[in-house]
């Protein structure tokens, strides 16, 4: 059974939501957390955004550090993931450096290091990565060191978004650092705050992740760590504006006259979470992927690609049987007639290029959730399916 109610979250009931790991769902009482603050903020705009913003950003700024096991003083917040990186890639990218990347990497991400590259004619590595089929935790790392040569700055995934595979993080920086010691490491962790117990590696430079995916904090909220003192030194925000000349993390709190009450909010979606206990809460969810994706595999008839090593807690990627390749149209629309005929939310990735559903646990969901699902390659070759 689901470890928490559905009624708290305003979730349609009607609908089996098992794709929590891509926009997340927020709680009612985060909501309401939430929308304190903006009547907080319209009541007096003037006062709010010139005298109580400051202090409240530091409140909770401290919060969401400490429950990341870091000091206050290393954490900006940020939209999302994706900018997070991108902002830190271009703190520290120079005319002529040499960026490298895994072409397993978040695909928005890799869009934005090619923009960057441009504008500072730089170039773009993009590293081959085995396929979850072929991946294990050594092959991760040495791929990596084979092909990472005089890179000047690496990003790579901690949890790798198409395929759910948690990559072995500390072993490949280690492994870098032996290489290439001055190499500007980023580690784009959109997943991972709220799937991992300790989430931030040792031997990197920045570290960004998402709050509003398994935090189940508002949109858009995600914290850029300064891992380094390098990264303490260097990290910007890609539109300078007041408090720039005060550095990181404060260069970050003033972006014009932005909505910031999602980030104000995230700390209510902790003491959400604290209504369980971290051991509860990953149990749960790890035992209900787990499940789900054993059931759905036998159903089909196929096997689970992601080496047991490799695994992320929450998520799983399990393969449509037949070996089949849709293309991202077909995707789209697989996940369409999941909603009409299923009315199910799921989402449909091709990592390796073989095309699979990706499973996502949280604690609204229990394995009977998932049971809808094995009819979805019969939508494949209906006429009202894809």
């Amino acid at each position: 059974m689901a470890l928490a109610s559905r009624t708290d979250w305003v979730l349609d009931p009607a609908v089996h939501y098992l794709n929590h790991g891509s926009f997340g769902a927020v709680p009612r009482a985060v909501n309401g957390a939430q929308l304190l603050i903006r009547e907080q903020m319209e009541r007096n705009p003037n006062l709010f955004f010139r005298s109580e913003l400051p202090a409240l950003l530091r409140a909770a700024r401290a919060r969401c550090a400490a429950e990341l096991g870091t000091d206050e003083q290393r954490v900006a917040f940020v939209p999302n993931a994706s900018q997070g990186v991108i902002a830190a890639a271009a703190s520290v990218i120079r005319h002529g450096s040499t960026i490298a990347t895994m072409t397993s990497n978040y695909g928005g991400v890799v869009l934005g290091l090619r923009a960057l590259a441009r504008r500072f004619d730089a170039e773009v590595r993009e590293l081959d990565a085995a396929p979850p089929t072929a991946a294990t935790p050594e092959s991760c790392v040495a791929e990596l060191v084979e092909h990472v040569g005089n890179a000047d700055v690496l990003v790579l995934d901690q949890i790798v978004a198409a395929s759910a595979q948690l990559n072995p993080v500390e072993a490949m920086v280690r492994e870098v650092r032996r290489w290439r010691p001055d190499c500007f490491i980023v580690i784009d962790a959109a997943h991972v705050i709220g799937q991992l117990r300790q989430p931030i590696p040792e031997g990197i430079d920045a570290w960004v992740s998402n709050f509003h995916k398994w935090v189940a904090a508002p949109r858009p909220s995600a914290a850029l760590v300064a891992v380094s003192e390098r990264a303490r030194h260097e990290l910007a925000p890609l539109a300078g504006s007041w408090n720039t000349e005060l550095g990181f993390p404060l260069s970050f709190d003033s972006q014009g006259t932005a909505d910031l009450s999602a980030y104000l909010a995230t700390p209510a979606a902790f003491d959400f979470l604290a209504r369980w206990s971290w051991d509860a809460r990953e149990q749960h969810c790890r035992n209900t992927v787990t499940q789900a994706a054993a059931m759905l595999a036998g159903t089909w008839g196929v096997q689970l690609p992601t080496h047991p090593e490799l695994r992320a807690p929450n998520m799983r990627i399990v393969p449509l049987p037949g070996n089949q390749r849709l293309t991202t149209a077909e995707e789209s629309a697989l996940i369409a007639a999941a909603r009409k005929h299923l009315l199910a939310e799921i989402a449909v990735t091709s990592p390796g290029g073989v095309t699979g559903v990706r499973l996502s646990a949280y604690l609204y969901n229990d394995v009977a959730d998932y049971e809808c699902l094995r009819d979805l390659p019969k939508l494949l070759s209906t006429p009202n399916g894809i």
